[in-house]
């Protein structure tokens, strides 16, 4: 059963995902039951992007109006990881293991939206002043940050093939 998942997770990874209903989907398709939450509402949504002064990309809004985030991560062999509910959320400079790591100087406005397993590491959107643009990097206290996706969507595609893009650097 567990390989139907994978499959089907990847059937959907590889076409153009064009709405957040379809990430929920392949996002459900590789995670336990369960994991997938409720969508956010568009007062969520607002209040997320005014309390942190940035524009979310449409990629992530759809995401989010979809679900808003998972309980728990995909599995394994999809990545691992778990996308955070809004409420969740919060910059680098404010997570006690990164905020005085010097290697993360550029990053401290940066939001944690997403860690891997049970927080072995971080991912942390670099929202653009130019509305709807986001960089994803992944942070874990230990190597400086890795560029691992320069959309939402590739980073949900790398997730959901469990794409060496998304783990650390074997030499730092």
């Amino acid at each position: 059963m567990r390989g139907a998942r994978r499959i089907k997770a990847y059937s959907l990874a590889r076409q153009a995902m064009n709405s957040g209903e379809e990430f929920a989907e392949a996002l459900r398709a590789a995670s336990p039951a369960g994991a997938i939450r409720p969508p956010a509402s568009e007062k969520m949504i607002s209040q997320a992007e005014q309390r942190y002064g940035v524009r979310l990309p449409k990629d992530m809004t759809w995401f989010y109006r979809a679900t808003n985030g998972m309980n728990w991560p995909t599995h394994r062999d999809n990545g691992w990881i778990r996308i955070w509910n809004l409420e969740s959320w919060h910059r680098v400079r404010d997570a006690p293991s990164l905020n005085n790591e010097p290697i993360y100087h550029q990053l401290q406005d940066a939001l944690l939206f997403a860690d891997h397993g049970d927080s072995s590491w971080f991912y942390a959107g670099e929202f653009s002043p130019e509305p709807g643009d986001v960089r994803i990097h992944l942070v874990d206290g230990l190597r400086p940050a890795k560029l691992v996706a320069r959309s939402f969507t590739s980073f949900v595609n790398a997730t959901l093939t469990d794409a060496a893009d998304i783990y650390p650097n074997e030499a730092g």
